[in-house]
């Protein structure tokens, strides 16, 4: 029988899950997400993030940075942005790391390139920490793959009470952060399925990718879903109550992009040279024409000429980035039989609590109108 007369009007789907879900965690009830020796290591040698960063800290220095005081939260083991500040001649950084291998590791790093004198390393939750003074400006590079993921809400606002003028953007470096979103295709969810794997065993679990992984191709024109600006978030000290974002989201699914993933993705099915080329075809096709969920991605404002895009800007393609694109899988199985036109309604309900023990939670609802 022709699957197109029975294609339904519409379809729900639906995920939710917690910020620490598949994640590492820097304690046994995973309220923080925390990273290993290697995602330090990616972070450190992007090119797409750290020289961006020692530009901003350079921009924010200004021509008498002996006189400015610098905070660094969650510096890492190598204490990267404190050592670059310092190196750039900021008066005093302090650095604070939660991670105790991680904050004497940076002891080791600091030391060994002869600015003891300048960085302190504070070893602890920011939120547990006083300082000796107030700083200039702070730099926070806690940005998750879904922007607020690491409990950036909750700690830069507790982070006000360290700043001299918390209320300027200039303050902070990010000065802002944002997801955006768009409905995707994902290769391995169309190849595989039940009895071999059962996709609704990940529970909401979203599958992380490479940005450059083209297994994963976008459906539609991404849309802004996150926007904060340090500056802007409630203080702790003004009773600070939880955030977050209640949003619905149209998406039209684009017929040339339909036409431009299949493509892309026969491509990618005959690299490896082990799919035939009807089988290729075929693959391709099935997937370029399905949905598998929602794709979210970062975007980081240093500062209004500064900015970090972790996918390219505009139309979501795959660009390098230690930031991942992140898809929960909304249906058992994709969504198939797309064609172009096709209505996708999504809610997103995120909070981001105010404790910084409180990892923030995650739930997408919608529907799928086909035409």
């Amino acid at each position: 029988m022709d699957t197109e007369t029975q294609k339904p009007s519409s379809i729900n789907f639906g995920a939710k899950w917690s910020a620490t879900d598949g994640l590492n965690s820097l304690n046994e009830k995973s309220e923080f997400v925390s990273f290993d020796t290697r995602a330090y290591k990616a972070m450190k040698e992007d090119k797409t993030r750290t020289p961006i960063f020692e530009r901003a800290i350079s921009d924010r220095l200004g021509d008498d940075p002996e006189d400015k005081v610098v905070l660094d939260l969650g510096t890492g083991p190598y204490a990267l942005f404190a050592l670059i500040a310092a190196q750039q001649g900021a008066g005093k950084v302090y650095a604070i790391e939660a991670n105790p291998e991680a904050a004497e590791s940076a002891r080791v790093f600091v030391k060994r390139s002869g600015y003891a004198d300048v960085i302190t390393i504070l070893e602890g939750f920011s939120t547990e920490i006083e300082l000796p003074e107030k700083a200039d400006f702070c730099i926070a590079e806690i940005v998750g793959s879904v922007a607020s993921e690491e409990g950036v809400y909750a700690t830069i606002g507790d982070a006000h009470r360290h700043l001299k003028d918390p209320s300027n953007d200039r303050s902070w470096i990010p000065s802002r952060i944002q997801t955006y979103a768009a409905p995707a295709s994902y290769s391995l969810h169309n190849l595989f399925g039940p009895p071999d794997f059962d996709w609704s065993k990940l529970n909401g679990e979203p599958v992380r990718f490479s940005c450059r992984d083209k297994g994963l191709e976008l459906l539609s024109t991404p849309k802004l879903i996150e926007d904060i600006t340090f500056a802007n978030i409630p203080s702790i000290s003004n009773n600070k109550k939880s955030g977050g974002i209640h949003e619905k989201v149209l998406f039209i699914v684009n017929e040339n992009r339909i036409k431009e993933n299949e493509i892309a993705l026969f491509q990618e099915f005959r690299r490896d040279n082990k799919s035939s080329v009807e089988e290729a075809g075929k693959f391709a096709e099935q997937t370029a024409h399905s949905f598998s969920g929602i794709a979210m991605w970062p975007r980081l404002i240093l500062s209004d000429s500064i900015i970090i895009d972790s996918r390219h800007f505009g139309d979501g393609n795959h660009q390098q980035s230690h930031w991942q694109t992140v898809l929960p899988i909304m249906s058992g199985r994709p969504l198939a039989n797309l064609i172009g036109g096709e209505r996708i309604e999504a809610s997103f309900n995120f909070m981001w609590p105010s404790e910084i023990a409180q990892p923030p939670h995650y739930m997408i609802e919608g529907t799928l109108n086909y035409i």
